[in-house]
């Protein structure tokens, strides 16, 4: 964040400043109090179990005196302490008033990335794209919250010209208060799946509320979609910007042929335009990818960056951790796709493990949440879609996991936990197996993966 003035932030979020002094200066906003420092503004945020309020002390004993309050009160144990605070009726809408002025006040283009799967890779595509042409930042981690994108838009530096957010959401009504903060001028749906249907009920419900991030949008401004998701066609996702489509069928405006799986190399294919064809190489793993990569490639091009830039872009990039990668040991390979999971992830991830070259295909599948009244249906469809691609193995973990192996039949191990899970692999992986492990994020599966390379 570049440097600002405590009267410049009041004015920008409407706020009183209660005491202290209006020309001092801050260069980041927290709000966490471990990170707190003499360079920060703290933001007292209140949540379900924590109000961080009664972090004030702590906080200023750090050498932080600047903070955003909503409760006076909470000043009174450090009233001699020199601090500044701004006060104001909702700590969380002034850190979201705050980010919304900045991106303004900075001057930087926003490509907004939302979507069921994919949201994460993509991002770390157009990062890898635009870098090529401007100076590009982007979500780090998780951070596609309410309170995760206004923190990362606080965190851009002065100059940066492009910044990739990415938004998610559990609920309506949120993708629309991120895309109020960003403004994006190219918004990019990836695909409508299955998560959150326990929330939605259906996934109609989930394209109304991922086209939110449309809502912002103006006539010079873009909609990038991939068709090859079934909703998110034309015909649903038309409006008053332009709208550009990319998938594998002839009437898109970006059209993906020719798709390569090279294994843990990644993959490669052809995307053709009006203008020209070009040949990619992307190393990440799964030609489900393909379609990420086009959109990505489609909504750069909304800034002028060129195929060829896009190319070389995406031929160095580097994905955030813990999506689809392989680690190993020098003895096996683990697929380590532990972040999050949904059924179409899942499958995407079971194909990938069956094109990877190796000994025994192992599959180490976990819980997905929020998946509404067909989470067992659900489960144990991935038993049976492992042992149909040619899965040698499925060890389903956890309540709704050992639905899949079950349904793998005498393919499948069913355990309850993860140390479980390390003991039969260990009793089970020879050299040369690759494992693909899988799961919803609260399972913490990536345990199984240290367990199995020796970290």
């Amino acid at each position: 964040m570049k440097s600002l003035k405590i009267k410049e932030i009041a004015n920008a979020i409407g706020a009183d400043i209660v005491c202290g002094m209006p020309n001092d200066v801050v260069t980041r906003v927290s709000h966490d109090s471990r990170d707190a420092g003499s360079d920060a503004l703290f933001f007292c945020l209140i949540g379900e179990k924590n109000d961080a309020h009664k972090f004030i002390p702590d906080v200023v004993e750090a050498g932080c005196t600047h903070v955003v309050i909503s409760d006076i009160e909470a000043l009174r144990p450090v009233t001699e302490k020199g601090v500044t605070a701004l006060f104001v009726k909702d700590t969380k809408k002034a850190l979201q008033d705050l980010a919304a002025w900045y991106l303004k006040e900075i001057g930087v283009t926003v490509i907004g990335v939302t979507g069921s799967v994919g949201k994460t890779t993509t991002k770390d595509m157009l990062t890898a794209i635009c870098s090529q042409r401007y100076r590009t930042s982007a979500t780090k981690g998780n951070y596609n919250s309410d309170i995760g994108l206004p923190l990362t838009a606080l965190s851009l530096e002065e100059g940066t010209e492009v910044a990739v957010l990415e938004m998610g959401m559990d609920r309506p009504g949120q993708i629309d208060l991120l895309a109020k903060i960003a403004r994006p001028k190219v918004a990019v749906i990836t695909t409508i799946g299955s998560a959150h249907l326990e929330f939605f009920g259906k996934r109609e419900n989930i394209l109304k509320a991922k086209m939110e991030i449309s809502n912002y949008l103006g006539a010079a401004d873009s909609l990038v979609v991939n068709t090859d998701c079934d909703l998110l066609k034309p015909e649903n996702v038309r409006g008053g910007y332009q709208l550009i489509t990319a998938g594998r069928g002839m009437q898109n405006d970006y059209r993906i042929s020719d798709v390569k799986n090279l294994g843990e190399e990644g993959f490669e294919f052809t995307l053709t335009n009006m203008w020209r064809s070009e040949r990619f190489r992307v190393p990440v793993a799964g030609i489900h990818n393909a379609g990420n990569a086009a959109i990505a490639i489609a909504a750069a091009a909304q800034l002028n960056v060129t195929m060829s830039e896009a190319a070389k872009g995406l031929a160095g990039m580097v994905l955030t951790a813990n999506r689809l990668s392989y680690v190993t040991n020098g003895k096996i390979k683990v697929l380590d796709d532990t972040y999050n999971a949904s059924p179409e992830s899942m499958r995407a991830a079971i194909d990938q493990l069956v094109a990877t070259e190796g000994g025994k295909k192992i599959a180490v599948l976990g819980d997905m949440y929020e998946l509404g009244e067909d989470t067992a249906d659900i489960h144990q469809s991935m038993g049976e879609y492992a042992v149909g691609k040619g899965v040698d193995l499925v060890v389903g973990v956890g309540e709704l996991g050992q639905l899949a192996a079950a349904s793998a039949g005498t393919s499948g191990i069913m355990v309850p936990t993860k140390e479980k899970a390390v003991k039969v692999l260990r009793q089970t992986v020879k050299d040369g197996d690759v494992i693909l492990v899988k799961a919803s994020h609260a399972m913490d599966m990536g345990k199984i993966v240290q367990a199995l390379i020796g970290e």
